[in-house]
């Protein structure tokens, strides 16, 4: 076997996913070894290539995920411990063999092994046709298989008995036909999520910012001089198991009595859990970070950035490192005391700059260090290059920050439709800022408002307006030295609310008047026109008692209708009959008088509603 090719670059993704490239000479075949749970990524992405010469990539053989002891099992070659040779003998009964003693060679077919007590262990052969021979086993120094079917049992049990003592191991053997000056394998295997922490160190007004990358060795053995790039990508991963063999079920053939043939196996592929827990085991940073970087190479890579280490990486089988990125001034920083009405009465110590070292930022944690010590830390998000990136490290325990706030409404205008009356309000919010500062000197505080839609905030009374920050509106308040300061702001928002006619509170139109929100003459008219609504709701419910008196009568001649069916004419009978059809004449009547009542009303609360809506109408016009 050849030496393989060595790992020579390591892509890392973000999501859990490591491109392994090996390159080197090889003179025929070659063997690696995967730990058995990346076999299944390994299958579906192993590549092999002999860029030029005559060499050509034959078969890659591997283990399988069988265990290698039931198997052995299978063949009556699984050995026990302290009884290898016993064991062996007795997989080979019936097999040829030839057992070399110290003066002679003892040839035949294995019977098997006899405990004779004192005398020790002893195989016995048919040596002949006829005859038997026991051979002290003690004495026997070689046992030579003669059958073909024997040996091969042998080349099994060593072989099976090799991936048994692999332990986690699955060794791969790729077939190269002839020397190749070069062969490139590639393949992806699961590996631990690159992260970033950072350093901010700040000096007076400038700040540093220092990326550091810390990445985990995902191979199982040694890397020297890898070139190692670490990108934002998120290229679609998923699992599908190569690695266990899968058996397709064949329908059976039976007796026409017999079940019918089971429904075809359902295939499935779960998703790849996307990122990997796992725990910072590098040791310091050594070296200048600006040499270190100097060796980083950044590009934009369609959708996707990523960082390339110019300078070969070396770790530990089961290490890690930390790797500078960047180190770069930041501009436009702004160090702030903001305070936040989720954050607790203190406001946070909070470094605003924008991101111009010239790479993005991925997420990850921030120390802050300030006059040579450590002042704090954060997270920092995904900030893109010439976005701004927010610290908020640390909390001003001298000052005390609070709000309070009250709400009136007021309206605006008052607006009239068909079917009702919309009236046009403005909310209004007054928040009173205060702050109470125990340093020596004066200190700026700026309070960070939600931001709300079709909200209007502005200062009043000593508040500056600190202009906008993603969701928050920012005004400023300076306090004096072991003073407090308070102040004002304004956050008004149109509301809208819809009053219909039939549903007007009473002194509504005497309540908009004394607001001014209508005149004396609309008031008047708007009367008029409730008071023509009123009148057509009361005929309406006059119309609907009417109707229902008639619905009445209409029942009762109906009872009297049936009874007149089996009444006759003579004697008692024609006497009730007649005095029924008497009731069944006044009925009529009075159902006559009903339906001219019905019209009656109808006709006047058609009139009154269609007054209303004609004076509603002119009243619309006027106001337009």
């Amino acid at each position: 076997m050849s030496t393989p090719p060595s790992v020579d670059r390591l892509v890392l993704y973000k999501h859990g996913i490591a491109f392994v490239s090996r390159c080197g000479t090889v003179d025929g075949d070659f063997g690696l070894i995967f730990r058995r749970e990346d076999m299944k990524d390994v299958l579906k992405s192993l590549t092999v290539e002999t860029p030029g010469g005559s060499a050509s990539v034959g078969a890659v053989s591997f283990d399988t995920p069988a265990d290698p002891r039931s198997e052995l099992a299978d063949r009556s070659l699984l050995l026990s411990p302290g009884e290898a040779l016993v064991g062996l003998i007795d997989a080979l009964r019936g097999r040829a063999v030839e057992a070399h003693c110290a003066e002679q060679v003892h040839r035949g077919e294995v019977i098997g092994v006899d405990d004779a007590g004192e005398r020790g262990r002893q195989l016995v052969l048919r040596a002949e046709s006829g005859a038997v021979t026991a051979v002290d086993l003690a004495e026997v120094r070689r046992l030579d298989m003669l059958e073909a079917a024997s040996k091969s049992d042998l080349d099994y049990l060593i072989d099976r008995s090799r991936a048994a003592t692999a332990g986690p191991n699955c060794d791969v053997t790729v077939e190269i036909r002839g020397g190749a000056a070069e062969v490139r394998v590639s393949y992806i295997i699961a590996a631990p999520m690159w992260r970033v922490s950072y350093r901010a160190i700040r000096d007076g007004d400038a700040v540093t910012l220092i990326a550091t990358g810390i990445i985990h060795n995902p191979i199982d053995e040694d890397l020297t001089d890898v070139a190692v790039t670490l990108t934002t990508g998120q290229p679609i991963s998923f699992d599908i198991d190569l690695y266990h063999s899968r058996l397709v079920q064949r329908a059976v053939v039976e007796e026409s009595e017999r079940v019918a043939a089971p429904a075809p196996m359902s295939r499935g592929m779960a998703m790849r859990q996307a990122a990997m827990d796992m725990q910072l085991t590098a040791g310091g940073l050594g070296g200048a970070y600006a040499d270190a970087v100097d060796a980083i190479e950044t590009s934009d890579r369609g959708e996707y950035f990523e960082y390339r280490l110019t300078a070969p990486v070396s770790m530990k089988r089961g290490g890690a490192a930390m790797i500078p990125l960047a180190v770069a001034p930041v501009d436009a920083v702004r160090r702030e005391v903001v305070w936040r009405e989720d954050r607790g009465p203190s406001p946070d110590i909070v470094l605003t700059f924008t991101n111009t070292t010239g790479v993005v930022l991925e997420e990850g944690p921030a120390v802050v260090y300030e006059q040579g010590g450590y002042a704090g830390e954060a997270m920092l998000g995904f900030t893109s290059r010439g976005a701004e990136a927010r610290l908020a490290f640390a909390k001003d325990l001298a000052v005390c920050g609070s709000t309070h706030s009250s709400v009136r409404t007021i309206t605006t205008r008052i607006r009239l439709t068909t079917d009702a009356v919309i009236e046009e309000q403005r909310c209004e919010r007054k928040h009173t800022l205060q702050a109470d500062n125990d340093h020596d000197d004066p200190v700026e505080v700026v309070f960070e408002l939600p931001l709300a839609h079709d909200h209007t905030v502005k200062a009043e009374g000593g508040a500056t307006d600190a202009g906008r920050d993603g969701f928050w509106h920012r005004f400023a308040v300076t306090v004096p030295g072991h003073q407090k300061a308070e102040a004002t702001v304004l956050e008004t928002w149109p509301v809208y609310e819809e009053v219909d006619y039939d549903d007007m509170e009473p002194g509504q139109l005497e309540q908009w008047l004394a607001e001014r929100s209508l005149d004396a003459e609309t008031v008047e008219v708007l009367k008029q026109v409730l008071a023509h609504r009123n009148t057509a709701h009361r005929l309406e419910q006059q119309r609907e008692q009417a109707e229902q008196q008639r619905d009445e009568a209409y029942t009762a001649q109906g009872r009297i209708a049936e009874q007149l069916r089996v009444l006759g004419t003579d004697g008692a009978e024609g006497q009730l009959r007649a005095r029924q059809v008497s009731e069944l004449e006044a009925l009529q009547d009075r159902v006559n008088d009903i339906d001219a009542e019905v019209r009656r009303l109808r006709a006047e609360a058609d009139a009154a509603q269609q007054q209303a809506s004609a004076e509603l109408a002119r009243l619309i016009a006027a106001g337009e």
